[in-house]
């Protein structure tokens, strides 16, 4: 019996004296990780991206408690999108939008979103210097735009909504500039239906650019060729009403 007391008191001792070492443990890494974060925001003020990396991941893998770790994740989003590391800057953003679906700061994940990819698309066109933007596939900048689309629908009220909006204002330059080029080709292949389709398309969706303007001179001319005089009088009286 005295031998099972002293047991018990042996294992509470041991106990107590863990319990004890956790919460300094837990206290120890807080302290630290404190110090890191403080260290990492300098890094990224100073655009030292690579080493706030490394610090920001150095905190997550010590966050046993996951303290913070919304703001670990954004701010490696962010370091990730600014060295062009998209793969990873994308993984985190899926990670983030995972865990953390609503956020207040979410819209800021979306756009940083749009932005990797209007990024990418504009590494296929200086990847292939001296052709002009829009003869690229532009299946990054596709994706952008209907990212910023829902983007300004969802988040009227998001920081990020004027750099948003000059963002799709780009955007549609650049995927309108495209179709032009494709209406160009059916034209002076004399696929004049082809022409008019892509047209009605390019008219649709992108209304405010100077590629409507030159598709409508197209889609007269198409009319003319096939002999719709009535459809291409009303599109020259509408050139001309626009003073193209």
């Amino acid at each position: 019996m005295k031998k099972k007391k002293n047991f018990i008191f042996i294992f509470m001792i041991f106990f107590l004296n863990f319990s004890v070492l956790s919460n300094n443990l837990k206290t120890n890494i807080f302290i630290e990780n404190n110090y890191i974060y403080k260290k990492c925001k300098k890094e990224l003020k100073e655009n030292k991206f690579n080493k706030a990396i490394i610090s920001l991941k150095k905190i997550e893998n010590n966050n046993l408690t996951n303290i913070n770790n919304d703001k670990i994740q954004i701010n490696l989003i962010y370091a990730y999108y600014k060295i062009e590391n998209f793969n990873m800057a994308e993984k985190n953003i899926q990670k983030f939008i995972k865990l953390y679906p609503n956020h207040p700061n979410i819209d800021y994940v979306f756009y940083i979103q749009s932005l990797i990819n209007i990024s990418l698309d504009k590494t296929i066109f200086y990847k292939f210097l001296p052709i002009q933007s829009y003869n690229s596939d532009p299946i990054y900048a596709n994706k952008a735009f209907f990212q910023l689309k829902k983007f300004i629908t969802h988040y009227p009220n998001s920081a990020y909504l004027i750099n948003a909006k000059k963002d799709l204002f780009y955007l549609k330059k650049r995927l309108s500039e495209y179709d032009l080029k494709i209406l160009k080709y059916y034209f002076f292949h004399e696929k004049y239906i082809a022409v008019i389709n892509r047209g009605k398309e390019i008219l649709q969706k992108y209304p405010e650019t100077s590629a409507a303007i030159n598709t409508l001179k197209y889609m007269e001319k198409s009319f003319f060729e096939l002999k719709i005089f009535d459809t291409a009088k009303k599109i020259s009286q509408i050139i001309l009403l626009n003073k193209i």
